[in-house]
């Protein structure tokens, strides 16, 4: 049985703060719900409890997230860290081995 899930990574290489990372994160599942409420597993994660896994990741990495059009959260500024700075990514609902492929190679958040 599948399992699916969402993940979301966030920029370690900022050094948020454990709130600034969790408004990003906060920010990152609102755009993901608007962006990817269509996707054909949205509707079977939603009601399967809606499993979401953090990741820590480099900039590099969540700019290759972007490259590939997940969404991205970028910064308006306005506390610990400059205008525009790429704080958290989010991949689409998804078989949990599927999204592996994509962020396998990225650790749990901490």
């Amino acid at each position: 049985m599948k399992q699916i899930v969402q993940y979301y990574v966030i920029n370690s290489d900022l050094k948020m703060s454990a709130g600034k990372a969790a408004a990003q994160a906060a920010h990152a599942a609102a755009i993901s719900v608007l962006t990817y409420m269509e996707e054909p597993l949205f509707k079977e994660w939603l009601m399967s409890g809606q499993t979401k896994i953090m990741l820590s990741g480099r900039e590099a990495e969540l700019k290759k997230l972007e490259e590939k059009g997940y969404v991205t959260i970028k910064d308006a500024g306005r506390t610990e860290v400059a205008p525009g700075s790429l704080t958290a990514s989010a991949l689409p609902p998804m078989d949990k081995e599927e999204a592996k492929m994509i962020v396998g190679h990225l650790r749990l958040y901490k």
